[in-house]
């Protein structure tokens, strides 16, 4: 049986220097300063599945950002899925997935930045020319309305806003297809997620999402032992 392990990163898999433990492990420098991390207890886990069954990081990040993690000495995933899906990665090589679902939006994405007014974001980019992402400024905390045919969603500070079809769930039905997937398992933390979750045959989300329909889990150790033992 071939089986798929699709996967968030950021608050899922790795997490900031803000949550840092002491025994922590450092995957990602970024300006000079450590910025992502993984447990050992992890990346243990993570090494032991990855070595019987497909392991593919599915993230929003874009492709630079998700190149930014090093993972390990001894162990790195030869595949990826970045920009929420546009982009497969293979190795050192990279390729468009779901551009086909992209470019009829470049015009709108084009026209929501031209639109994104200073005063309210500190951030304003059209990311691997996929997809819009702003982040609001500190002092701004009223509800924002977009007059668009893109998806919007919301993060705490951080919108995004998606063409249609450019999500985690359309990645992972081409990823079942390329690996030729019987199982898959997923995991997620945030809504971006879901239609990931939702097209997996085991899914776990992180208990502050809510999603009662999935397995929810509290840190990555969870549902990765789960995972360990069921393949």
């Amino acid at each position: 049986m071939k089986i798929l392990f699709a996967c968030d990163l950021d608050n899922t898999l790795i997490h900031s220097h803000k949550n840092r433990r002491a025994d922590d492990i450092c995957v990602e420098i970024f300006d000079g300063r450590e910025q992502s991390f993984i447990s050992p207890r992890a990346l243990d886990l993570l090494k032991k599945i990855s070595a019987k069954i497909f392991f593919v990081p599915v993230t929003t990040r874009s492709v630079a950002q998700y190149r930014r993690i090093f993972w390990a000495e001894n162990f790195s995933p030869r595949f990826a899925v970045a920009a929420n899906g546009a982009f497969f990665l293979n190795g050192a090589n990279q390729e468009n997935f779901l551009r086909e679902t992209v470019e009829p939006f470049a015009d709108e994405l084009k026209l929501q930045l031209d639109a994104a007014d200073e005063k309210i974001f500190s951030i304003a980019r059209i990311v691997d020319e996929s997809f819009l992402f702003l982040k609001c400024r500190d002092d701004f905390d009223a509800e924002i309305f977009f007059d668009t045919n893109l998806t919007v969603q919301r993060t705490g500070k951080k919108i995004y806003l998606f063409p249609l079809g450019l999500d985690k769930g359309a990645a992972l039905l081409k990823l079942k297809k390329i690996f030729a997937a019987d199982k898959i398992f997923a995991a997620g933390d945030s809504e971006i997620d879901l239609p990931m979750l939702e097209r997996a045959d085991v899914a776990f989300a992180h208990e502050n999402l809510r999603a009662e329909k999935f397995f929810s889990f509290a840190e990555p150790e969870d549902f990765l032992e789960e995972i360990l033992s069921a393949v």
